[in-house]
């Protein structure tokens, strides 16, 4: 399939999670599913030991079940925040932060809807790793699963990232058959056609007041 005409920085400054523009009438071929992800295992993992695995499901009622338990887990992980949530969540002074709300909630509404979804699993348990391991395990997939996301942005489609359904990682596992003594789940990744491919760069904090030099606080 051809690809966007996308220069480097414009692929890398809007690549979004799109939720609202995810086209859920569309089918996505297995064939493109699988090119997306030979570019995602491209990138580097520790030691090339590429001790991942990789679940899509595009079977519609497996999906439905599998945004059942999203929609669940995300409940679970709102009833833990107690009274902050609405104006009182860490995030409602974020720029923007009106839009992600209603952003969430309509895929939550549709996520059953998706053509496809995505699981990345990463070997082993981080429970009882220390700072180290838990890096380094992290670390040898999530660029992985990020260069996924690049990919679908360059051919037209998107995803967005989620991981509500953590929560209930045992549950999922259930139903997709996946041995979770030997594997961490690290997220749930919609996989649509975009609505329009015309994305922006987002609001982000200048780098002024994020980027320390040579001394933590140094600016």
């Amino acid at each position: 399939m051809s690809v966007l005409d996308l220069g480097l920085d414009e692929l890398l400054t809007t690549t979004r999670s799109v939720r609202k523009r995810l086209d859920f009438e569309r089918p996505v071929a297995r064939k493109l599913i699988e090119e997306c992800l030979e570019v995602a295992f491209q990138a580097p993992n520790g030691s090339n030991m590429n001790s991942w695995q990789w679940v899509v499901v595009d079977e519609p009622g497996l999906v439905a079940k599998a945004a059942g338990i999203y929609n669940a887990g995300l409940d679970d992980f709102v009833a833990s925040l107690g009274d902050a949530t609405g104006e009182g969540y860490m995030g409602a002074s974020v720029p923007g932060a009106e839009h992600i709300a209603t952003s969430v909630q309509h895929l939550r509404d549709h996520m059953h809807r998706s053509p496809a979804l995505l699981l990345p699993l990463m070997g082993g348990r981080v429970e009882s790793m220390n700072s180290f391991w838990q890096a380094s395990q992290y670390g040898s997939i999530l660029q992985a699963v990020w260069s996924f996301f690049l990919a679908l942005r360059a051919r037209g489609l998107g995803s967005a990232w989620t991981t509500g359904h953590l929560w209930r990682e045992q549950e999922m596992g259930e139903l997709l058959g996946i041995p979770t003594k030997h594997y961490t789940q690290v997220g749930l990744f919609p996989i649509a056609y975009t609505l329009g491919t015309d994305f922006k760069p987002a609001w982000r904090k200048p780098a002024t007041e994020v980027v320390s030099w040579n001394r933590f606080g140094e600016r």
